[in-house]
C-alpha cells in the first residue's frame, strides 16, 4: 500500500469576461449596441478573441486610446514649430499625464497595453517638446551673456 494521498486537480479558473455590450438606455447607447450587433456577424472566426477581449473594440478601452493618437500626431507636428513658441506648462502637463497614465494603463484590469503606448508615445513626444523648449532657453541666455563681451 503506498502512502501517498492522491491530489484533487487544481480547480479551473473562470474564463476571462468577455465585451459587454453597453448598459445605458439611452439613444447613444442603443445606437452603438446596434452597431455592434451588426458588426459581430461579420468578424472573421481568426479575430473573435480580439474583439471579444475585455479591453477589444466593444468597448471603450479600445476606442480611447484610438483616439489619444491624435495627441501624438499633434505633438509630432508641433516639432516643426519653432521653439520659442513651446507652451512649457501644456507640455509639460501632458508630459505628466502620459507617463502616468502609462503606469495606470498596466496595473488595471484588465491591462490595456494600447493605452499604455499611446501614454508612453504621448509622454515621449511631449518630453521631447520639453527639451527642445529648453535648450532654446539655454541658448537665449547663452546670447544675452555674451552680447555685452562683443560691445566691449
Amino acid at each position: 500500500m503506498s502512502s501517498a494521498a492522491v491530489q484533487p486537480p487544481p480547480p479551473v479558473p473562470p474564463p476571462p469576461p468577455s465585451a459587454a455590450p453597453s448598459a445605458g438606455k439611452g439613444i447613444h447607447s442603443k445606437l452603438y449596441n446596434g452597431m455592434i450587433g451588426a458588426a459581430d456577424k461579420f468578424v472573421p472566426a481568426k479575430l473573435r478573441p480580439l474583439w471579444m477581449h475585455p479591453a477589444g473594440p466593444k468597448t471603450i478601452f479600445f476606442w480611447a486610446p484610438v483616439f489619444k493618437w491624435g495627441l501624438v500626431a499633434a505633438g509630432l507636428s508641433d516639432l516643426a514649430r519653432p521653439a520659442d513658441t513651446i507652451s512649457v506648462s501644456g507640455c509639460a502637463a501632458l508630459a505628466a499625464t502620459g507617463i502616468i497614465w502609462s503606469r495606470y494603463s498596466l496595473v488595471i484590469i484588465p491591462k490595456n497595453y494600447s493605452l499604455f503606448a499611446v501614454n508612453l508615445f504621448v509622454g515621449i513626444t511631449q518630453v521631447v517638446q520639453l527639451a527642445r523648449a529648453y535648450h532654446y532657453h539655454q541658448s537665449q541666455e547663452k546670447l544675452k551673456q555674451e552680447q555685452p563681451v562683443a560691445q566691449n
